[in-house]
């Protein structure tokens, strides 16, 4: 629990962030399966730096919980994936999508997987791309959360599934993200160079063979084995090649949030400021050399002069969303409510962050989308219930009796802040 300093006029503001009470979180942790490093030499030695290479040997546990070949052909064969969640290439290159058209209910949807047209593809040396594997493949999504509440940071995952054979999906690239690649299944060659372009930003992304210099040495040539991790910061540059072998690989990507971002949520506070949401004059260019000066003592000025109170809300607003809020289950989260009792066990719903605010003698919580006003007096039992697991007895605290733990924790099931243990 995070709390900021006190808001003008004596009122209290706490912001809590239901995103970390992992109740425990599962061992090993996500990114002790990623790397083989303890969280803080990870942290020093190569988090946004260097590459770093982690055998099966020295991981905990292989990767196919997450996403297994039987998984994969599951997907592909027995539901109706839908484009964009996945796409095929080769060479380098977009391949035609392979659909087909089926009929829901009354409606035609003609953006479905065939089947039979991406084994075609596949057996022609095509690469299987499923895409944003943590929306619609649980042990996944339960993965990649886990990982943006250990890092701080966003995260999303991938699957490329390669036939053998010496295929190559994609042209020698950089990515605008961090990434850890897990190879599933099989094998393939990673070959790596030194960044073009130090940290990239999400809009210079860049792609083909003249980034890498004719001759030049690779840092990294290797073989990822099934079991094996590769972490890549943005900006190295590798493309990456099947061997005899098929391969299934997922890679993660870390979204992670810059101080380009925080400069960014700064300058856009500058919109409270009349002054800099004048208009240019009329025919500007002429000018606009002699005023830009001024403008940026100005613009210097009112940084210096922030408060960063004011820029730390709004920077916590963007980290907290590094986290998506835990899906809530629709029949067991209407069970807990109907059949709520002084012992039911409840756990905050992990992802959702949570801004409490006292003001006289109410309780404002602002969620992500809404506020909900409530009397002072709950205000020890809302806490608790927002940090910790708990039950309705556990909640009788101060003035709140029986009756008014179990309206609160009704009304906090109702909202989806907490869901049942």
């Amino acid at each position: 629990m995070a709390i900021n300093p006190p808001l003008p006029g004596g009122h209290d503001r706490h912001i809590l962030v239901c995103a970390d009470p992992w109740s425990p979180m599962p061992s090993p942790s996500s990114l002790a399966r990623c790397s083989h490093l303890d969280a803080a030499t990870f942290a020093a030695e190569h988090w946004s730096r260097s590459p770093l290479l982690s055998r099966a040997k020295q991981l905990p546990t292989s990767f196919e919980d997450l996403l297994s070949v039987n998984d994969v052909d599951e997907l592909v064969a027995d539901r109706a994936l839908r484009t964009p969640f996945f796409r095929t290439v080769s060479g380098g290159g977009g391949l035609p999508t392979p659909t087909r058209t089926v009929t829901a209910g009354s409606r035609r949807i003609g953006d479905v997987v065939d089947g039979d047209g991406l084994a075609t593809q596949y057996a022609g040396g095509a690469t299987l791309v499923l895409q944003s594997l943590h929306r619609m493949h649980p042990p996944v999504a339960r993965f990649c959360r886990e990982l943006a509440a250990e890092l701080g940071h966003a995260t999303q995952c991938n699957a490329y599934v390669t036939p053998g054979g010496q295929h190559q999906g994609f042209d020698f690239h950089h990515d605008t993200h961090d990434v850890f690649v897990l190879q599933v299944s099989g094998r393939k060659r990673w070959i790596v160079h030194e960044p073009v372009l130090h940290l990239p930003l999400a809009s210079q992304a860049e792609a083909g063979a003249h980034l890498v210099a004719e001759g030049a040495d690779p840092l990294l040539d290797i073989e990822l084995e099934t079991g094996d991790a590769l972490y890549l910061p943005r900006g190295y540059v590798h493309a990456a090649v099947t061997t005899d072998e098929h391969s299934v690989h997922l890679t993660v990507g870390v979204l992670s949030t810059t101080w380009y971002d925080v400069l960014s949520d700064a300058v856009s506070l500058a919109g409270n400021e009349p002054a800099f949401r004048e208009a240019l004059p009329m025919q500007p260019t002429a000018g606009l050399g002699a005023a830009l000066p001024d403008l940026l003592r100005r613009a210097a000025a009112w940084l210096e002069a922030l408060p960063p109170a004011e820029l730390e809300t709004v920077v916590a607003a963007r980290l907290a969303r590094a986290v998506p809020p835990e899906p809530l289950a629709l029949l067991a989260q209407s069970a807990a409510i109907h059949d709520l009792g002084p012992t039911t066990a409840l756990r905050p719903r992990r992802g959702v962050a949570a801004t409490l605010t006292v003001d006289g003698d109410r309780v404002r919580l602002q969620l992500p989308d809404r506020q909900v006003d409530l009397p002072l007096l709950v205000e020890p039992a809302l806490r608790r219930l927002l940090a910790d697991p708990s039950c309705p007895e556990e909640l009788q605290v101060g003035d709140l009796d029986a009756e008014g733990a179990l309206v609160l924790a009704r009304r906090m099931l109702r909202e989806g802040v907490v869901v049942p243990q």
